[in-house]
């Protein structure tokens, strides 16, 4: 007995333990970006639903298996050392009965999801929309509007309650796009064109994730949805996008800035394109509208002047490994990590913070 009582108080702590590790899940802050159970889309409170649904009928099972299971061993317990319990050979009523149980909850299950899959699955949208290009590249991503013309980088905009047709493709490795809070994984994959759609009736902002291992930064491959307030305002901000940038004044900070940026001598026109300029480079973001975007550098960073002289002075310390970092290590091979002086960082700086 005594060594029963050992027993079943390791096997109450353990529990203790156990459960005081679960309810701390529960700590967070109200606002969790990958969190899909907080959703704002029917797609996503569809997956919530059938999580929920899941869960609990998973829960029922999970307290009445373990319940049995506790009656039993406490019930049936050996009370005696020469003390033997009946022995059964075999019911096959009983044996019959669970597995036809757990059969059928499955196969309900199964039908369940198939349901929710097929109703907002990524190849079934709700209708045609705005048709959008996506690529996934080395650690950001890149967005394209009207067959190309306007693109934009780790930002998605969208009007509310229509529409997005996202035709997904990958300039390297495999990558996945991924909304929480309104559409579920779908992958783009290099030589393979995937399709997906958005839609929600909620204007905000909406944090998404590469959620497929695809290199060092992975973790920093992220992006944001904007959903306008109106149809109208995303077609403003559209317009704007297409348009060329305002020049810099004749002799000012920022117009020293766009000589640097577009001197072949440091590489940015490379990479990077600006419209009305030299700069057409494809294998960076598109500068155009640079200053208009809340994020850079795979959203990993917020849009502001602090942030943006700090890339700038070091992007390899900022974001270890991105290409922009191996080439502008090129012009100043003694301190590679450093590659621009601090004149040129405030002209580069003034001019980015222009291009709006």
């Amino acid at each position: 007995m005594r060594l029963f009582r050992v027993k079943w108080n390791r096997w109450f702590a353990g529990l203790i333990i156990s459960l005081a590790f679960f309810a701390l899940t529960g700590c967070a802050s109200e606002y969790i970006p990958q969190n899909f159970l907080q959703s704002n889309s029917r797609a996503a409170q569809a997956a919530a639903d059938l999580f929920y649904w899941i869960f609990w009928v998973a829960t029922v099972i999970f307290i009445l298996v373990e319940g049995l299971l506790v009656y039993f061993v406490l019930r049936y317990q050996r009370r005696a050392p020469e003390e033997h319990p009946e022995q059964y050979h075999g019911n096959t009523r009983l044996e019959v009965t669970w597995t036809l149980i757990p059969a059928l909850i499955l196969v309900v299950v199964f039908a369940a999801t198939i349901r929710t899959m097929g109703e907002t699955g990524p190849t079934n949208p709700p209708g045609e929309g705005i048709k959008i290009d996506v690529f996934g590249h080395q650690w950001w991503w890149e967005m394209r509007y009207n067959d190309g013309q306007v693109s934009t980088a780790s930002e998605l905009h969208m009007p509310p309650n229509q529409v997005m047709n996202i035709t997904l493709r990958s300039e390297n490795v495999i990558h996945s796009f991924w909304v929480p809070r309104i559409m579920g994984k779908t992958d783009t994959m290099p030589g393979h064109e995937n399709v997906t759609w958005l839609m929600t009736d909620q204007p905000g902002t909406y944090d998404g994730q590469c959620a497929e291992f695809c290199g060092t930064q992975h973790a920093n491959m992220l992006f944001r949805v904007i959903v306008h307030n109106t149809p109208e305002d995303f077609q403003t901000w559209l317009r704007n996008q297409s348009a060329p940038p305002v020049e810099p004044a004749a002799g000012s900070l920022a117009a020293r800035g766009k000589e640097i940026i577009t001197n072949p001598k440091y590489f940015c026109t490379t990479c990077h394109t600006i419209q009305g300029t030299t700069a057409v480079g494809v294998t960076g973001p598109n500068l155009t509208h640079f200053a208009s975007r809340t994020c850079f550098a795979g959203c990993m960073f917020e849009n502001n002047k602090e942030n943006l002289r700090n890339w700038l002075s070091s992007p390899g310390t900022m974001k270890p490994g991105n290409i922009m970092a191996q080439v502008l290590s090129q012009l100043n091979p003694g301190d590679p990590l450093h590659p621009l002086k601090p004149d040129e960082v405030e002209a580069l700086t003034a001019y980015l913070e222009s291009l709006r």
